[in-house]
């Protein structure tokens, strides 16, 4: 059994213009999230959260044979807005990771939304605290990160923190050590692929959704089809290459020439 986990970023509601520009490269209209959720419903498919897959890959609990984990980051206002009552419509849940210094800030999550979440039967995850790269860390820097987005949010929640998903996608070895020792049982990285009961519960691969958007090609990678996988991991290589060769600023200025719209 293979497991496919999807990433989204901010969904903004049609007709509505985003507050910044940040992000457009991953960013959805809700006809385009809702088209997807749709479809994977019309196939059967179930979600399992965070903490149901781990479950089922130490053999303490089942899944359904159609099964998606559905993954949110940066802790967007719309993921309560927007994203939950969809979610809920369509009888399915997600994953929502946080980094916690950005809660209660314009166009972020509040704790009264990350409460309600709770409540919804959503599970809460650790972004880290300041969203950096956590392999561009010093080691005291990457303990104090990991240690106190994860007690932030048990704090004020009231549930146990034991998944994180790596800002931007950054990982390596030295990572995956802290990240343990923090406490953590899962962490979700952006390497593109499927999981099983022997993937490696430090490095859970996520397939991230990006503009241009293809329901199409979602789908079949949640289906298993593997030229939609090659599709992407090749994209997602040629992003990393641009990113090293161009640097920020220019790779950002060629996003928007690329993708106007998004």
């Amino acid at each position: 059994m293979r497991i496919v986990a999807l990433t989204f970023h901010d969904v903004i509601a049609d007709g509505e213009r985003a507050e910044t520009d940040d992000d457009r490269f991953y960013r959805l209209a809700t006809r385009e999230f809702e088209q997807l959720l749709a479809h994977l419903r019309r196939l059967g498919y179930h979600t399992a959260s965070s903490r149901a897959f781990r479950a089922w890959q130490r053999g303490a609990g089942t899944l359904p044979d159609r099964t998606v984990v559905l993954t949110f980051d940066d802790g967007y206002a719309s993921h309560f807005e927007v994203v939950a009552p969809l979610l809920m419509r369509y009888r399915f849940s997600g994953t929502f990771f946080v980094p916690v210094d950005r809660i209660g800030q314009p166009g972020s999550l509040t704790w009264e939304h990350l409460h309600r979440l709770v409540f919804l039967g959503m599970e809460i995850g650790s972004h880290g605290a300041s969203h950096r790269p956590l392999t561009a860390l010093s080691g005291a820097q990457l303990d104090e990160e990991l240690t106190r987005s994860k007690s932030v949010l048990e704090a004020h929640l009231g549930v146990p923190i034991r998944a994180l998903a790596a800002p931007g996608g950054f990982w390596n070895q030295r990572v995956a050590e802290a990240v343990r020792r923090a406490g953590y049982e899962v962490a979700w990285v952006s390497t593109i692929g499927t999981n099983g009961s022997e993937t490696h519960p430090m490095a859970l691969r996520r397939v991230v959704v990006r503009q241009p958007f293809s329901v199409e090609r979602l789908v079949a990678m949640v289906e298993g089809w593997q030229p939609a996988f090659w599709w992407a991991a090749n994209q997602q290589r040629l992003i990393r290459l641009l990113k090293r060769t161009l640097g920020a600023y220019r790779y950002e200025q060629l996003k928007r020439k690329l993708v106007p719209n998004a």
